[in-house]
């Protein structure tokens, strides 16, 4: 689970902002808190919603996001390419030269397989420099790995520039290793030893590289119906559980099924009060967003790791986002500790949320993004509603026209 993360000189963002998932100590236990599987003393939200005016940075935070695990699992295969491409400085005379820095804090269990301790406190950091004309891709200033074992970070990889690579042995590396020259300097350490298939790398790029996202392209992206569909073939557990999700959340539909056609096989929704069933790219946006959805999210359920989304909702109604939301927030169908940070386009959602698990993103009148927490809202009541509080303007990112 993610605790923090923190991210400078990214698109909107100038100076660095913070998500503190952290929930304070004060705060009364409530099932959508889960206790961090490394350090039981803290607890972290399941659910992060990002709120705010359209265009005031929430998509920003999330590629920050997204880019930074992509880059750590797999940027050694695209090193020829443009491997450090998404990471696009905030546009101004100062900034557009200047480093880009990201850190995220995250339990994993990557270190001490044989001790028995399943998990650990780790931060990753990357700095990206940027020197000679503006707009050539970044390379990387600085990279590291850090265990907080008994509260204080220890090294476990890190690379400066001009300086030898350290990696600690327990990643099964050897010091001076020739394999670590070889490594460019618009690749992570991580992804270019996965690739060499040295010590732990492999399974270290694997599970970062398990994030859930449909941050692709400009716009959101979900898998078109050919690939939905081919997933459902080859995985008809999913295509039984979506279909129980279905039944339960909509009265009129009797289940989905693969049905062969003429034109190969389609996905078909049953209408048992209509004594019909209709292809699925005849159903409602909602119902078909949902089908698409659902693998990806699933996958994360079932695995106890991360999705980063983006208008999550879209054609849903907001009880069906509230309905998804709980996968993640209640215990019984999240076990393992999943975590979603996402959008939605529709706030009624509010209502059903902590504040702890609310996040406001903004602009200033320079562009400027900020974000603070809805917990750090001065005389905020748990028992008030987020909704209310939001529209007007109380707890800030209320968009303002004219």
């Amino acid at each position: 689970m993610i605790h923090r993360f923190r991210v400078n000189n990214f698109q909107s963002i100038r100076e660095e902002v913070e998500l503190d998932l952290r929930i304070p100590g004060t705060t009364p236990e409530m099932s959508c808190f889960r206790a961090s599987p490394s350090r039981p003393d803290i607890r972290l939200p399941s659910v992060v919603i990002l709120v705010g005016p359209n265009g005031s940075g929430k998509t920003a935070l999330l590629r920050a996001m997204k880019a930074t695990f992509r880059f750590a699992a797999i940027s050694y295969r695209y090193h020829h390419s443009d491997s450090t491409g998404e990471f696009i400085p905030f546009l101004s005379s100062e900034t557009i030269t200047a480093p880009t820095r990201i850190e995220i804090e995250f339990d994993a269990s990557w270190l001490d397989p044989g001790s028995g301790k399943a998990n650990s406190l780790l931060r990753y950091t990357l700095v990206l420099a940027r020197e000679g004309e503006p707009g050539l891709s970044p390379t990387v200033e600085y990279e590291a790995l850090h265990a907080f074992p008994k509260g204080r970070p220890r090294r476990v990889l890190e690379r400066s520039r001009d300086e030898p690579i350290y990696i600690s042995r327990e990643l099964g590396v050897r010091p001076h290793d020739d394999r670590l020259s070889s490594i460019p300097p618009n690749a992570s350490v991580i992804s270019a030893l996965a690739e060499m298939k040295v010590g732990s790398f492999p399974d270290i790029s694997d599970d970062i590289g398990y994030v859930q996202t449909n941050l692709f392209g400009s716009d959101p992206w979900w898998a078109d119906m050919e690939t939905v569909t081919r997933t459902y073939q080859e995985k008809p557990d999913l295509l039984d559980k979506v279909s129980d999700q279905l039944q339960r959340l909509d009265l009129g539909i009797g289940g989905i099924q693969l049905v062969q056609l003429k034109e190969g096989q389609k996905l078909v929704v049953d209408h048992p009060d209509l004594g019909t069933s209709l292809l699925l790219v005849r159903e409602s946006a909602g119902t078909r967003h949902l089908v698409r959805i659902f693998p990806s999210l699933r996958l994360v359920l079932d695995a106890g790791h991360l999705a980063v989304a983006d208008a999550l909702d879209s054609g849903f109604h907001p009880d069906l986002s509230a309905e998804v939301l709980g996968w993640f927030r209640q215990e019984r169908t999240n076990p393992r500790n999943a975590q979603l940070i996402c959008t939605l386009q529709n706030l009624s959602v509010l209502d059903d949320l902590e504040k702890e698990e609310v996040f406001i993103v903004q602009k200033d009148q320079h562009g400027v993004t900020h974000v603070h927490g809805a917990r750090e809202v001065a005389g905020l009541r748990r028992d008030s509603s987020l909704q209310k509080q939001y529209r007007s303007g109380s707890i800030g990112g209320l968009p303002t026209f004219g």
